[in-house]
């Protein structure tokens, strides 16, 4: 797997996977299902920094703002690397909604949908 941008902030690489994927819809699947999985693993490491007791040696603002920086980096490189699964999972989910197709109303559905639509509304009116 390859994750497209190799930092947290880079923007203009998610708009380029955005313009990639505008014009080929299901072509950037995998790139989607990796930031997706860094998004969740930064989430998960941000809660499991929570749960440290926090000592006042180095309690700052500043290496708050490193700790976050640093998390976000570490869960990029993870997905990059394979991460937990998470992308994986999402990629073959994405994949296979890619390739259903929609399915094609005959006049019946048409008329039921109809008569379903005119019978809430006179209930309603009631």
């Amino acid at each position: 797997m390859d994750v497209r941008h190799t930092n947290w902030y880079d923007f203009g690489s998610l708009a380029e996977l955005r313009s990639r994927a505008a014009h080929q819809p299901g072509s950037e699947v995998t790139g989607v299902a990796q930031q997706f999985e860094s998004l969740f693993l930064n989430l998960m490491l941000k809660e499991m920094r929570k749960s440290i007791q926090k000592s006042g040696l180095l309690g700052s603002d500043a290496m708050e703002t490193y700790e976050q920086m640093f998390d976000q980096q570490v869960a990029l490189g993870m997905a990059k690397a394979g991460g937990i699964g998470i992308g994986k999972f999402v990629e073959n989910q994405l994949a296979q909604n890619n390739t259903k197709k929609p399915s094609v109303i005959n006049d019946e559905d048409i008329e039921t949908t109809t008569v379903l639509r005119q019978r809430f509304l006179i209930n309603r009116e009631r």
